[in-house]
């Protein structure tokens, strides 16, 4: 029978500790960090939506670039149109074809479909079509740099999630 004395244990148990530590620090840190945003030059919080038509006091600001993939034996939804909008929200604006619908579709949708990450999720091998829009900007303070299409389950159901935003 092997006996561990504390010299011998120790140092394993420190060792394991240690990688626990690491691991939990690194859990989540990417996913989890929310920006907040940052005090504007009068002292109130940006985005708040107070002044209301001034470049970074909407709650909402995007840039929306929508095209179509290469992929010519799929027919685009009708309606949908390639080119690049803006919008705004609290206060409602930009040159998108529907603002308060798309400003009303995020806001009960939230962040999540704009930060989703679909690429270690299990989604079902379906192309729902040939739509794709890449948008950039910020929600309620989360800075957004994000590409929608239709290549498999999850990013359908993510596109459908803003369809309003995304084909007005």
């Amino acid at each position: 029978m092997r006996m561990h004395t504390i010299a011998t244990a120790l140092p394993t148990r420190l060792a394991a500790l240690a990688a626990l530590g690491l691991l939990l620090t690194a859990c989540g840190n990417e996913s989890s960090e929310v920006a907040t945003p940052a005090p504007d030059q009068n002292g109130d919080d940006a985005g708040d939506g107070a002044g209301g038509e001034a470049s970074g006091d909407a709650e909402v600001e995007l840039t929306i670039e929508r095209s179509l993939s290469d992929d010519e034996s799929l027919e685009p939804a009708e309606g949908f149109e390639e080119g690049t909008y803006t919008l705004t929200c609290a206060p409602t604006g930009g040159d998108h074809p529907d603002p308060e619908a798309a400003c009303e579709q995020i806001e009960e949708a939230g962040e999540e479909p704009f930060t989703l990450d679909t690429s270690d999720m299990a989604c079902t091998m379906q192309i729902g079509g040939p739509e794709e829009a890449h948008v950039t900007g910020q929600v309620h303070g989360t800075e957004i740099d994000t590409e929608f299409h239709q290549r498999n389950g999850c990013e359908i159901e993510r596109f459908e999630e803003l369809e309003t935003v995304l084909n007005p």
